[in-house]
């Protein structure tokens, strides 16, 4: 897997109802949404709230928010912060979601512009349930390419500018593979196994992830 350099910030919620950004028209969709809090080994309680939809013409969109409400003790160090970001790309797959998109807002310098992921697993209602729903996240710093690579005995070597699909010619069927990937963090960058998941207690909140 390609590395990436990622900084990470868990933001607690502003407690507030998100108005989502689709009509009541386009809401059939596959979607996942959640609002909840939790707490790290800090012991400071977190929330976030978060929508995405997969629109009629293959679009996303949706919102996310964290905020954190800071360490009174450790101000320095630990100060409150909020982020929000708007999504523009949804997967599911079964009862996990991935959403990613850019952040819009923040008090935290330097991050407004930086991709986002969400990545959320959906695993029952209700406080009874037997499972706890789970994610995590991350905000990404653009990957800004110096080089381009190229053969030194061509010296009008374009190869690596060239964009292509690999297929299997016996197969019709056959999406391909892209042979110069996007850069750009989205929700396809990452198979969905790949996520290591963190536990949100049911009774803090709740995930629905619906295909």
């Amino acid at each position: 897997m390609k590395r990436f350099t990622v900084t990470l910030f868990v933001v607690p919620v502003l407690l507030c109802i998100i108005t989502p950004s689709f009509t009541s028209a386009d809401n059939s969709g596959p979607s996942a949404n959640g609002t909840f809090q939790f707490t790290l080994s800090d012991g400071i309680e977190r929330s976030v709230v978060f929508n995405a939809r997969i629109h009629r013409d293959g679009s996303s969109s949706g919102e996310m928010t964290f905020t954190d409400p800071g360490d009174p003790n450790d101000l320095e160090s630990h100060a409150a912060a909020s982020v929000t970001a708007r999504f523009d790309c949804l997967s599911i797959k079964e009862n996990r979601a991935v959403m990613s998109g850019v952040v819009t807002e923040s008090n935290v310098e330097g991050v407004i512009g930086r991709r986002v992921l969400l990545v959320v697993e959906d695993d029952g209602e209700g406080i009874n349930s037997p499972s706890q729903d789970k994610l995590t996240w991350g905000i990404y710093e653009p990957n800004n390419r110096t080089w381009i690579p190229q053969d030194a005995e061509v010296s009008d070597d374009t190869g690596w500018l060239l964009n292509w699909t690999a297929t299997d010619f016996e197969r019709p069927d056959d999406v391909g593979i892209p042979g110069r990937p996007s850069e750009v963090i989205g929700c396809q960058s990452f198979s969905l196994s790949a996520y290591g998941l963190i536990d949100v207690p049911h009774g803090q909140g709740n995930i629905q992830v619906r295909p």
